[in-house]
């Protein structure tokens, strides 16, 4: 998930930036308000955030029991091999445990590389999800006349009126739902 908050993080500063003039106020520079958010929290806890997360866990399930199909095939496939042995020409038993090694070895780097994309789609899915929360942080920071929004994870200290967290989840929920 750090990969997901630092990807969430450059692009909130980036809409935070393009919204300094919002923030701005003429006279003399006033203290700057912060606020903070459990990110995390947020993710989990909204009904956005749980249906993405429950997608993702379907597809792992999916991924899983596939891989568990492929291995059980392997394992049988293997059995047959080694049945053969005995009554095979050594030099065809050694092509055919070549050409399984090669099979299961393929199986195996394909079963890799599923699992690797779908972390990889479930990262960019999270960051997304992520991004489109953060005109609603904005909208509360203006509110609450703050300036810096803060993970609240990096904070070692701070009060609790300053953490938006459930105001966040709240509205999130109230306005996007589950994001269909």
């Amino acid at each position: 998930m750090n990969r997901f908050r630092l990807s969430f993080l450059k692009g909130f500063f980036l809409l935070l930036l393009l919204a300094g003039p919002v923030f701005g106020q003429a006279g003399a520079p006033a203290a700057q308000q912060v606020v903070v958010v459990d990110f995390d929290e947020v993710f989990r806890t909204t009904l956005y955030g749980r249906r993405i997360i429950a997608e993702f866990q379907q597809a792992n399930q999916a991924l899983s029991n596939e891989f568990e199909r492929i291995a059980e095939e392997l394992v049988a496939e293997e059995k047959a091999l080694s049945d053969l042995r005995g009554s095979t020409d050594p030099s065809a038993f050694k092509e055919m445990a070549l050409a399984f090694d090669q099979k299961s070895t393929r199986l195996r780097k394909e079963q890799e590389d599923k699992r690797v994309e779908l972390k990889l789609a479930g990262d960019a899915a999270q960051s997304d999800v992520l991004q489109q929360f953060g005109p609603i942080f904005v909208q509360i920071m203006q509110e609450r006349n703050a300036t810096i929004l803060l993970e609240k994870k990096q904070v070692v200290l701070v009060i609790a009126s300053a953490d938006i967290t459930k105001e966040a989840i709240r509205r999130i929920d109230q306005e996007l739902g589950d994001g269909r």
